[in-house]
């Protein structure tokens, strides 16, 4: 007579792995294994085992392809996930002590590794539900066919509630594990490269032992951060974008460091010469869509070191007032001129609007009339180049000239030193200092501050 099964926890007591010897090559914590055993008895606790085995080696494309499923941590995750899911259908309600202390040594071993919480949540639903098929299709096999619904029942609500309860349990213990390295290794190397940034004396060899990189050298100091946290490739592909970038500079060695989820501070050093800006290098900065950089000007030595992150940090703020240009970067020589002439952000938008009068309006057409004028005055009024410039024709050229000139009520080439820097001004802080717009708040009260 065939055993009558209505539940997931009488299923427990079928499930077998093929390969008994399972039990005594764990990788998670014996202790934690034998709670599982006197919980849900050896036969679940060796197919939960054996099974996290053979799925360790099917999670390896994307968007798992950074997993290194041959890495302990990988095996012990898998191996932790497979023993909730038995646990969970035996009765457990909440992450056992022996378990919460599984997770946070995977998690504590793999914040290093730039692992973002969304991908190992990912990793972990994955497993979950493998393992959750994985019993659907042993109820096809071991419980009866009118017992089959009331068990598959039994099980989704029990796994449901219970990958609810790890998630959360992932997510705590990642977001206390990453602030515990944050406050360790990376907070010291933070910790000293804060120092030489506020200008403290500094022991200059015990530093740069301690970060690996020679503050002797010419640098170029980089600024990187992503639109939304979590998106793309996390810190790692900010460094990637980093590296890249330094190595274009003509760089031989980097300092990398975290400076905030989403956020990188990057160095880059040259023995023996400046490294090269990123806006004059030879080969175009190409950045990934949601990575945005701000650069600094080349500078030897620590205060080189510390001048041209001063700079970067300046490019970003300013960048992320005014928008960066096509191709997201900010650099601090493009922007030096915005710094510079708009140090008072009330008095640099009176400039702007006095000098252009009602071309300053925040509207296309007066925008089209701004650029074609900017451009015109950019090529020495040539208007041949200026129409190749925009992709117009001559004749629209001639045509805004007048229409910009009867607007200003005056010819272009009367003050055109204050006209063009007007126009450049606008064109670089945008509706900050058009239209009706009060003056400070496209520029957060004034640029000054952008500096601080």
């Amino acid at each position: 007579m065939q055993q009558q099964i209505t539940s997931a926890h009488s299923l427990l007591h079928l499930l077998r792995p093929a390969d008994e010897s399972v039990h005594h090559l764990p990788a998670t914590s014996p202790k934690l294994v034998e709670e599982a055993v006197v919980r849900v008895g050896s036969g679940a606790t060796g197919w939960a085992i054996e099974n996290s085995r053979q799925l360790l080696a099917e999670l390896t494309g994307e968007p798992f392809a950074r997993f290194d499923r041959t890495a302990g941590s990988q095996t012990r995750l898998v191996e932790a996930t497979a023993l909730w899911v038995v646990l969970r259908l035996s009765g457990v309600k909440a992450i056992t002590g022996l378990l919460s202390a599984e997770l946070t040594h995977v998690i504590r071993e793999r914040i290093s590794d730039d692992m973002t919480v969304d991908l190992l949540l990912r990793y972990v639903r994955a497993i979950h539900a493998s393992f959750t098929r994985e019993l659907f299709e042993r109820c096809e096999v071991l419980v009866p066919t009118e017992d089959r619904p009331a068990v598959m029942r039994s099980i989704s609500a029990d796994l449901f509630e219970g990958m609810e309860a790890l998630s959360v349990a992932v997510a705590e213990k990642f977001a206390a594990e990453r602030t515990r390295w944050f406050a360790g290794s990376v907070g010291e190397r933070f910790e000293l490269v804060s120092d030489i940034l506020k200008g403290e004396p500094v022991d200059t060899r015990k530093t740069m032992r301690r970060l690996r990189y020679e503050l002797t050298l010419h640098h170029l100091a980089l600024v990187l951060w992503q639109d939304e946290i979590g998106m793309g490739g996390g810190t790692r592909e900010l460094e990637t974008t980093a590296l890249r970038l330094l190595h274009q500079a003509g760089c031989s060695s980097a300092l990398l460091l975290p400076a905030g989820p989403g956020r990188l501070w990057a160095w880059g050093g040259r023995a023996s010469d400046h490294p090269g800006e990123l806006r004059r290098v030879d080969d175009p900065v190409d950045l990934p869509a949601h990575v945005h950089v701000a650069s600094g000007l080349p500078g030897h030595g620590v205060a080189g070191f510390r001048r041209s992150h001063e700079q970067a940090i300046t490019a970003e703020r300013i960048g992320r007032i005014t928008g960066p240009g096509p191709s997201a970067l900010c650099d601090y020589g493009d922007l030096e001129l915005v710094i510079l002439l708009g140090n008072d952000a009330e008095a640099t938008a009176d400039f702007v609007r006095r000098e252009l009068g009602p071309l300053a309006a925040d509207n296309r057409t007066m925008a089209a009339l701004r650029e074609t004028v900017r451009c015109l005055l950019d090529n020495e009024r040539a208007v041949a180049v200026t129409a190749k410039h925009l992709h117009i024709a001559k004749n629209t050229v001639v045509y805004r000239v007048k229409k910009a000139e009867q607007l200003l009520g005056r010819s272009l080439h009367e003050d055109h030193l204050r006209l063009h820097l007007a126009l450049y001004l606008a064109e670089r802080l945008g509706s900050s200092v058009l239209g009706e717009q009060g003056p400070a708040t496209g520029l957060e009260n004034s640029i000054r501050a952008v500096s601080r």
